[in-house]
């Protein structure tokens, strides 16, 4: 967290996920290299741990060696990772279930700002919420969820995102409008040119 910020009290990690496969990306992208020679997923996580203290990095069991060099962070590997997004979202849960919420990120979101995830932090503060951010009206990532919402969490299976939960927990929702495109830019399939965006 930002030495010039107060620490909030209420106990928040970041689960990123980081386990699937990018088909339509047609390699790895979690190692593509972006402009500053960092990895896409190094860059992802640098930035979750400037805003969190506790990091928990969800990969498959099979990148257990490349993963190495990826510091400051707990590595969950997921073993049903082959099996849809809801098993890796579980497993990220459930190695995070201690804390008083946790904020849902993906691998492949670098963009978002460090001003934005100190407020969305800020705005987690009570058990049974679930915050969001939006950008122009539309909802993106991070998206934070007090630990009423865990047990929920750690029961997806298959495909299944965080969206099943939010749809049945409307009533929790508090959207925070921001101004940071990040929290909708991700990397699905590769830039057109050599340029990294």
């Amino acid at each position: 967290m930002n030495a010039l910020s107060p620490e909030p009290t209420f106990n928040c990690a970041a689960v990123i996920l980081a386990a699937g496969f990018a088909r339509r990306f047609g390699s790895d992208k979690r190692q593509w290299s972006m402009p500053d020679g960092r990895t896409l997923l190094e860059s992802t996580l640098a930035r979750y741990q400037e805003g969190f203290e506790w990091v928990f990095l969800v990969l498959r069991p099979e990148d257990s060696d490349w993963a190495r060099g990826l510091g400051g962070c707990t590595k969950v590997f997921a073993s049903e990772a082959h099996l849809g997004m809801g098993h890796s979202l579980a497993a990220g849960i459930a190695a995070a279930k201690d804390f008083d919420g946790v904020f849902i990120a993906l691998g492949d979101m670098p963009w978002v700002e460090a001003p934005t995830l100190e407020t969305l932090r800020r705005g987690l503060n009570d058990h049974s919420a679930i915050v969001r951010p939006l950008h122009d009206g539309t909802p993106g990532h991070p998206v934070g969820f007090g630990q009423v919402h865990f047990d929920a969490l750690m029961n997806l299976t298959r495909d299944e995102g965080a969206k099943v939960v939010l749809n049945e927990n409307q009533q929790c929702i508090a959207d925070i409008r921001v101004t940071d495109a990040g929290v909708l830019r991700d990397l699905d399939v590769p830039p057109r040119s050599e340029v990294n965006p």
